[in-house]
């Protein structure tokens, strides 16, 4: 893949594109559907021959495809029944059907055991508002009732994602922004918001190709002639240890009580050890003592999250119960961080 931050697709080879009969099958007329093209250059440069590629989307296969041409293995979970089997008619018709994983259902109902460690996460993610009218099912993203509902949903997802990903490897989202009747909803910025939760970005790519849609008039519309391909990749995040240690004297001194665990608690007896990628602290939870904390280091400059979502205060402790820690993270004008994780649950 070029270096450059955009990837023009000129064309879909009428040999892998999803063929009339399947996609005839499909409730949404296969309108969703994927390029092969555009997976196969982030198959080859974030992949290697042997590799596993997942994807948590899989649709109708077109990562998985990708994944198989370029002799990677392929694992992908679809919640639609009827999706599972055009996958493994497609795989099939090339010859490749071998080496690929399909489970039904969506893979943060999954246990380590069903779904095994994989290198790359690489897919095209479900659009809100799309009118899905397949088989229904709960964790069917196309029929989410509200948009927060599905920002949940993909939560849930890359969550599960993190998990199975090993370290080092990239998680990778075709996403676009949506007009949804007059109203334009921010999908990319906010799918951008909750990997970054997860991940450390990396780069990302603006696909761009021809489209001549002769889909059905739907109120749900995108411009599917660019997307854009968050890249992600799971690693340690690179902090400033002086200036860490430096905040966890300054809230000691004003009186600020917790106890320091973990990684950076091991650097600051070893400092020649692995370098910790953020500083965790255990607090109490007593609301009005956390949410002291909590304001001071918002103002101090930090950003507040709780699963990537924005924290409000004055601080009501029950909207998080069982997200068990708070994350503040500064970054200054010279791109060094600062990230402090505030646990206040077992």
């Amino acid at each position: 893949m070029a270096s450059h931050s955009w990837l023009m697709l000129d064309h879909e080879s009428p040999r892998y594109r999803l063929p009339d009969d399947l996609r005839a099958r499909d409730p949404m007329g296969g309108r969703d559907c994927g390029w092969v093209e555009q997976m196969l250059p982030f198959v080859r440069q974030f992949s290697q021959p042997g590799d596993t590629v997942f994807d948590p989307f899989a649709g109708f296969g077109t990562t998985l495809l990708a994944a198989r041409l370029e002799g990677r293995l392929a694992s992908g979970c679809e919640v639609d029944a009827g999706r599972i089997g055009l996958i493994r008619e497609r795989l099939a018709r090339h010859d490749l059907a071998q080496g690929t994983t399909l489970l039904h259902g969506s893979c943060d109902a999954l246990d380590d055991a069903a779904l095994p460690p994989f290198d790359l996460c690489l897919a095209n993610v479900p659009y809100f508002g799309c009118g899905w009218t397949g088989a229904p099912a709960a964790s069917q993203l196309y029929d989410s009732q509200s948009y927060a509902q599905h920002l949940d949903g993909l939560r849930n997802v890359f969550h599960r994602v993190r998990a199975g990903l090993r370290e080092g490897g990239a998680c990778i989202a075709m996403v676009q922004n949506i007009r949804l009747g007059d109203r334009v909803l921010p999908l990319a910025f906010d799918l951008a918001r909750i990997l970054g939760s997860l991940f450390v970005m990396e780069e990302e790519r603006v696909l761009i190709y021809p489209h001549e849609s002769d889909e059905p008039s739907t109120d749900a519309r995108t411009d599917r002639r660019h997307e854009y391909a968050l890249v992600f990749r799971k690693q340690r995040e690179r902090i400033d240890l002086q200036a860490t240690a430096a905040l966890l004297e300054t809230l000691r001194a004003q009186g600020h009580t917790f106890t320091l665990l973990g990684s950076f608690a091991r650097w600051l007896q070893a400092p020649q050890g692995t370098p910790p990628a953020d500083a965790d602290i255990r607090v109490d939870p007593d609301p009005q003592r956390l949410n002291a904390l909590l304001q001071h280091l918002r103002d101090q400059g930090f950003a507040l999250t709780s699963w990537g979502d924005p924290v409000d205060l004055s601080l009501h402790l029950d909207s998080y119960r069982n997200r068990y820690y708070f994350r503040a993270d500064r970054i200054d004008s010279k791109g060094a961080l600062v990230r402090l994780d505030i646990s206040y649950e077992q």
